[in-house]
């Protein structure tokens, strides 16, 4: 660690006065030679995470919520129980159902057999014509109380199923509206959650950036908080500008499961204009010491220690603005050359 300390306070020494060259013998540090490159031209906004499902649970049907399985923060699957209510009203309801409807099927049944004896003595000549149509009427009056005393049972059904509240799609809950013993009735808010696995950025496009023209998923980067860059894999822009800032919103849908991307959180968004002119250099080329960074730059008398300001890194190499022109040359390794140069 000494060692180390003793190196960086040379860097900055050199960085601060200017040095003479120093001579290096040592052949071990290939010389680089500069020149420029093509890199793409951003136009970089700020942009805010947000869940592309998210919502909250109302109740269907009236009654005491009896149990709490789910609280704030807690991750949900698809299909999980959140809460109950209480559905004593409601079973009693489904048992008046089903008894309704075994009611109605023994009617219809017993109509079914009537029809038949009449159509036999009406084949026969003792029953007459009027006896057979009021018999049909009867079957027919028995089917259609079957089919309504069916729906009535449905819903009681359904209105049972209500005292369940099923998570509608997997995700975390973020609000809790209810306590347990409270009474709810249709409408009343219960929980609010929304979905990690569909995620998507919300930025503000300026008026002056219409003249880019369509963007498209291949000219957007979004940087995350972790660092890594993902591509939207769709882009929508609002064809209406906010009457207040006069900004365009901008929707990027995230790919599926981006786990280092969380509601809520701010990313910036990279939009290529185009491409410029730049000179970059690889990172182990470079030598830092806090906010000054320097190069060893070949000349005539040897290796000098050339204060350089640094700008955008891309991937592993780092671009330089100012202090170094096309041609010159440096060296690849900067901390294998400096320990060569302490060495002698």
């Amino acid at each position: 660690m000494r060692a180390k300390g003793m190196l960086m306070l040379g860097i900055v020494a050199g960085l601060v006065t200017v040095l003479a060259p120093v001579q290096a013998q040592e052949k071990t540090v290939a010389p680089l030679t500069l020149h420029t490159e093509a890199v793409a031209n951003w136009l970089t906004l700020d942009g805010k995470v947000e869940p592309v499902h998210q919502g909250t649970v109302a109740a269907q049907t009236s009654g005491r919520v009896v149990r709490m399985l789910v609280d704030v923060n807690d991750q949900v699957k698809e299909g999980q129980p959140l809460l109950e209510i209480s559905g004593n009203e409601q079973s009693a309801s489904v048992a008046a159902a089903q008894a309704a409807l075994a009611r109605a099927e023994a009617q219809q049944i017993e109509a079914d057999r009537q029809l038949v004896r009449i159509q036999a003595l009406t084949a026969k000549g003792v029953a007459s014509k009027a006896q057979l149509d009021n018999a049909s009427a009867t079957a027919r009056a028995a089917q259609a109380s079957v089919k309504a005393a069916e729906a009535e049972l449905a819903k009681a059904r359904e209105a049972y199923g209500y005292t369940q509240i099923l998570a509608p799609y997997a995700g975390v809950v973020t609000e809790r509206h209810v306590e347990l013993g409270e009474t709810v009735a249709p409408g009343t808010p219960l929980l609010s959650g929304l979905s990690l696995d569909a995620l998507r950025v919300v930025s503000e496009l300026p008026q002056s950036a219409l003249r880019l023209g369509e963007l498209t998923p291949e000219r957007i980067e979004v940087v995350l908080p972790s660092g890594r860059i993902v591509a939207p894999i769709r882009v929508m822009r609002f064809n209406y500008a906010d009457a207040t800032t006069h900004t365009f919103q901008l929707r990027l849908d995230l790919p599926a499961q981006t786990g280092d991307a969380l509601p809520g959180t701010w990313v910036k968004v990279r939009i290529k204009q185009g491409e410029r002119p730049a000179l970059l250099i690889p990172r182990q080329a470079l030598l830092r010491q806090g906010e000054l960074s320097a190069v060893y730059l070949q000349g005539k008398s040897g290796w000098a220690l050339t204060p350089v300001r640094v700008g955008r890194e891309q991937g592993e190499r780092v671009e330089i603005l100012a202090g170094l022109q096309p041609g010159d040359q440096i060296a690849s390794v900067a901390w294998d050359l400096l320990r060569e140069v302490q060495h002698e």
